[in-house]
């Protein structure tokens, strides 16, 4: 929608807390809009009168006078100004009654997201808008019918009169009543029908007769626009232009605008409401229409380049305003114009809505993918958190991803196309630039991929390509590590209460043959990012059954109890993860009673029902589970329960603090009753000192892991480390 088309209104904002009304003026009046402010309702109802603002909004719960007196007091004074109520969600009840009163839209508060409420006054304000120019067409046809009413009451009264005078106003009444295209309706107080022009049918798909005799009431889809048509009719004896929304005989739902006149029961008659409706359908849709076009793009659906700077400054604006870092990434087709040429524009142009629903399906719910023209696509992700390292890294992965989804073949017409994008990526705010600027360093990034070669990322900013250049590599030699033998299973010891080691956990390392040892913090996310962690974590849990085969083959599996590895997000969410441990240790011939897999409590909890069923199948293998840093996240009872679990790992955290913080200590002592009443067993990790080891041994921890007793160690010092350690302590003490 264009600013200037309603850039001179003047909005009253009416609430009681100064820190709403002021962001709404803020925001607002950056738009163009004059903006009044009334900080109760009696003051708000003040401020109408003398100024008759061209839309109000306005909070539901107000001291004195609240929001529905006041929406009582304008409806009543003026009906056709836009009423936005904006209130919170404890009163939800009174913001359905004041959309009963004839509130216009609602919003719930806090507004998160002001270009939501941008969005509602442009469209209430076009809504008005089209109101009044259609009022001119509405104004005659209601004179049309107000003739033509009269003519009919004129032929009624001749009725009364004679035979031969009802035969002749009869005959001049069907003539005009034939031919009416809006429905003709006459009902009585009760709201029994009387009359009905036979263009029901036309207008609602039901004969004449079908209805006359039954409640007109009925036909209403909505009780409440029917009870504020009968309460406006009551009050003024006319309503006109009034929107409701009529039943067809086939159920559906059609937009009718009624026009309709009360007449009182008197000394020579019973008293009736007649009136006209008609079919509004075109005229809705026009405006939903106009209202799309402002804003979308007709062929993909997508927002256009108005809607991706009107979402790109508000997103500027609170980055600037809440520290947060925000990216745009502009794509350009490679080789579309030579596809669109030599197949045609309608194979473009299938091409172009293949691109945007792969691009919408790689985005998340906050982000916006637009199409500002032609090929070129840009995607918004308006906050990517405040730690600029990890920023890079997020925008990177996803810019990859979507050269990803889009070297996929496209298959149109028997074409099998193949495309590649180049991206230019901008992040903000860098300094006081607007969106105009931030889609023009986009543009200049993206064409620096162009001149790259194509099929490339670049970042407008030098040091932040250097660093997507490094992480790319990290990529790179990732993809290598496990062919090239760099990876690395560490094991740290478990230690049971007498001593001795009963377990160990799985810790993955890094080789890299340039770089040294890396640690699983810095090339984890990246597997996950790019999917690398699936072959990586069939890596690690095949190493670990061999390894278990090993031990057990060598007697060494009589002193190990568990051997715990960590599993991905990624992995565990694969429909297939517990056929491929099955399929490892089959293969391997590991005892799978040997064997843990350790998850995070973010895993469990995020779909219940489906890491039952996957923890079922590994409980039937006899594969040990354990839920790793617990404590940390969402721990309840209401879903350990549920659970088939046998460990519980103590988070380090936790047991850090154990001497500087009481509710720590309160917090490891209810998570060991708490296991202890679940049947379950607890794992301290993160024990460091022998202070630590001592509260832990009194509150009934029986297994830890830590430095205290040793850091993680490869297979061989750890296998020595066990040898020792279980001929020094078995039977007898920790320490």
């Amino acid at each position: 929608m264009n600013h200037e088309l309603d850039a001179s209104a003047t909005i009253l904002t009416i609430d009681d807390e100064p820190a709403i009304r002021e962001s709404f003026h803020l925001y607002l009046e950056d738009y163009g809009y004059r903006v009044l402010e009334a900080g109760d309702g009696r003051a708000g109802i003040a401020l109408f009168e003398s100024h008759h603002p061209d839309l109000v909004l306005v909070d539901l719960r107000m001291p004195e006078v609240d929001g529905l007196q006041v929406l009582n007091f304008i409806v009543s004074h003026s009906p056709d100004t836009p009423i936005i109520v904006v209130s919170g969600t404890g009163v939800i009840d009174d913001a359905i009654q004041a959309l009963r009163l004839g509130a216009w839209d609602y919003m719930l508060k806090p507004v998160q997201d002001l270009s939501v409420l941008l969005h509602a006054v442009k469209r209430n304000l076009e809504r008005s808008r089209l109101m009044r120019e259609n009022r001119a067409y509405q104004q005659h046809l209601e004179e049309q019918v107000a003739i033509r009413t009269e003519e009919l009451q004129h032929a009624n009264e001749e009725m009364r009169e004679a035979y031969r005078q009802l035969k002749q106003s009869e005959e001049k009444y069907r003539s005009i009543f034939d031919s009416l295209t809006d429905v003709y309706f006459q009902v009585d107080l009760e709201g029994v029908i009387e009359e009905l022009s036979p263009s029901i049918a036309d207008n609602l798909g039901y004969e004449r007769e079908q209805l006359l005799g039954r409640l007109f009431w009925d036909s209403f889809a909505d009780p409440a626009h029917c009870d504020s048509l009968l309460d406006r009719l009551e009050q003024s004896g006319t309503v006109s232009d009034f929107e409701v929304l009529l039943l067809e005989q086939d159920g559906s739902k059609r937009p009718c605008a009624v026009s309709a006149t009360r007449e009182a029961e008197s000394p020579t008659g019973k008293g009736r409401i007649y009136g006209v409706f008609r079919d509004i359908t075109e005229r809705k849709q026009a405006e939903a229409k106009i209202e799309y076009q402002a804003y979308y793009d007709i062929l993909t659906d997508l927002p256009n380049r108005s809607l991706l700077l009107d979402r790109l400054e508000l997103a500027l604006s609170r980055s600037r305003r809440h520290g947060y870092t925000g990216a745009l990434l502009l794509i350009d087709l490679d080789r579309f114009k030579t596809i669109n040429d030599s197949l045609g524009h309608s194979v473009g142009d299938q091409l172009l809505c293949e691109v945007s629903r792969r691009l919408k399906g790689v985005l998340g719910e906050g982000d916006t993918v637009a199409r500002i023209g032609g090929d070129e696509f840009v995607v918004l992700l308006a906050n990517l958190g405040q730690n600029g390292s990890e920023t890079k890294r997020e925008v990177q992965a996803i810019a990859e991803r979507i050269m990803q989804i889009l070297s996929f073949p496209i298959l149109i017409r028997d074409h099998e196309l193949y495309i590649t994008p180049s991206i230019g990526i901008t992040l903000f705010p860098m300094q006081e630039e607007d969106g105009d600027a931030v889609l023009k360093h986009s543009d200049t990034a993206m064409y620096r991929a162009k001149s790259s070669g194509r099929n490339t990322i670049r970042f407008f900013l030098p040091d932040m390509q250097a660093e997507a250049d490094e992480r790319l590599g990290l990529e790179k030699d990732l993809r290598l590590a496990i062919a090239h033998n760099q990876l690395r299973l560490y094991f740290q010891p478990q230690i049971d209460s007498d001593g001795s080691v009963c377990g160990a956990e799985g810790l993955l390392r890094w080789e890299h043959p340039e770089h040294g040892m890396i640690m699983p913090d810095r090339f984890i996310p990246v597997a996950e990012e790019t999917g690398l962690i699936l072959p990586i974590g069939d890596w690690v849990l095949r190493t670990a059954c061999r390894l278990i085969t090993r031990w057990s083959d060598d007697h060494f599996g009589t002193l190990l109890r568990h051997i715990a590895i960590n599993v991905s997000p990624w992995q565990f969410r694969q429909p297939d993860f517990p056929e491929r441990v099955e399929r490892i240790l089959a293969d391997t011939g590991a005892d799978p009673r040997l064997l843990g897999l350790e998850l995070t409590e973010g895993v469990v909890i995020d779909n219940v029902a489906d890491t039952v069923e996957k923890m079922a199948s590994f409980k039937a293998l006899g594969v040990k589970i354990s839920i790793d840093d617990f404590g940390t996240g969402y721990s309840s009872l209401a879903y350990l329960k549920k659970l088939p679990l046998d460990i519980l790992k103590i988070d380090r955290s936790f047991v850090e603090e154990l001497q500087e913080d009481e509710s720590n200590a309160a917090i490891v002592e209810t998570i060991i009753a708490m296991a202890d009443h679940l049947g379950l067993e607890v794992i301290a990790e993160g024990v460091e000192t022998e202070t630590q080891l001592k509260f832990l041994q009194e509150k009934g921890c029986g297994r830890y892991q830590g430095y205290y007793f040793s850091e993680a160690l490869p297979i061989d010092e750890f296998e020595a480390y066990v040898a020792e350690r279980n001929d020094t302590h078995g039977g007898g003490d920790l320490v």
